[in-house]
């Protein structure tokens, strides 16, 4: 199962400190950058995924907009490109499998 936590902060006050806190939060707690406001992390099945989203409501911000999507691995293989492909992490070990390089 895969966590994709999509970020959308606003340009109110005290906005951006709470998102660098929150993505310094996430790259320490295992999730891989993906885009500039789209983190994701695999996690072996529905019960840790929920530990996680649990954890991510705790360090969530007050404004803006932080979605949280989860997906089977048989629907993250559903990924189509439409430009560019696959990433060097991707190219290096599979599809299935993320290291940081």
């Amino acid at each position: 199962m895969r966590i994709l936590v999509i970020l959308s902060p606003t340009n109110r006050r005290g906005t951006k400190a709470e998102y660098t806190n929150l993505r310094k939060y996430l790259m320490k707690d295992g999730y891989l950058r993906i885009a500039p406001d789209v983190f994701m992390r695999i996690t072996a099945n529905r019960k840790t995924a929920q530990k996680h989203f649990t954890r991510l409501q705790n360090h969530a911000p007050t404004t803006g907009n932080v979605r949280i999507i989860r997906l089977t691995e048989k629907q993250y293989a559903n990924i189509t490109y439409l430009a560019g492909g696959p990433d060097i992490q991707e190219q290096t070990v599979g599809a299935n499998c993320h290291i940081m390089l």
